[in-house]
């Protein structure tokens, strides 16, 4: 039987073989998925977000009220997924727990130069970050936050039951998000 200090020493010298480290890996199972920041107030907004990759976009979808009106259409919704999120979900075709979807408002802008016709995206409005985890939201296995304008860093969970998680657990197509608006996983959706 080998003791303690032989058996560390052993796993050491496996792991620096690498004989280990694939074994540990899915042990921890690391998705690569980047871990949502907390603090005492709510959740930080991600550094590498400009990065993200962008799922898809939409015009005048906002929480606006009353009939969408094409001549001032409100905000441009823009919504995208941190990059090994976004891996995860094509290999895996589901989400990894810890993945975040950003949804950021800009401003709908028509008289910019040079410009034709239409809108461009103007200056921010809001973002909000939908995070899927399971773990650490076993009540509802993602919650909402809210980070109002373009500056705000941290952003302030909806509460329990918020309008947010209602509507996405009854209308999103794949677990509770509105994967059916997003063009580069609309094909996951055929094969659930």
């Amino acid at each position: 039987m080998i003791d303690a200090k032989r058996s560390q020493r052993l796993a050491a010298a496996l792991f620096a073989l690498g004989v280990l480290a694939p074994c540990l890996a899915q042990d921890t199972a690391n998705t690569g998925v980047s871990k949502a920041h907390y603090t005492a107030n709510g959740l930080e907004f991600p550094a590498d977000a400009l990065g993200w990759i962008t799922l898809g976009a939409d015009i005048g979808g906002d929480y606006a009220t009353g009939a969408f009106d094409p001549k001032t259409p409100g905000t441009i919704g823009v919504v995208q997924i941190e990059p090994a999120a976004y891996r995860y979900l094509i290999e895996h075709g589901e989400y990894a727990d810890g993945t975040m979807l950003l949804l950021t408002f800009y401003r709908a802008e028509s008289q910019s130069e040079p410009q034709l016709r239409g809108f461009v995206q103007g200056p921010v409005t809001a973002r909000e970050i939908h995070v899927i985890d399971k773990k650490r939201f076993p009540e509802e296995g993602r919650a909402f936050f809210v980070f109002p304008g373009a500056e705000t860093q941290t952003g302030v969970r909806q509460p329990l039951g918020s309008t947010c998680v209602v509507c996405h657990k009854e209308h999103g197509k794949l677990d509770a998000t509105f994967a059916q608006f997003y063009p580069p996983i609309r094909p996951l959706l055929d094969k659930k």
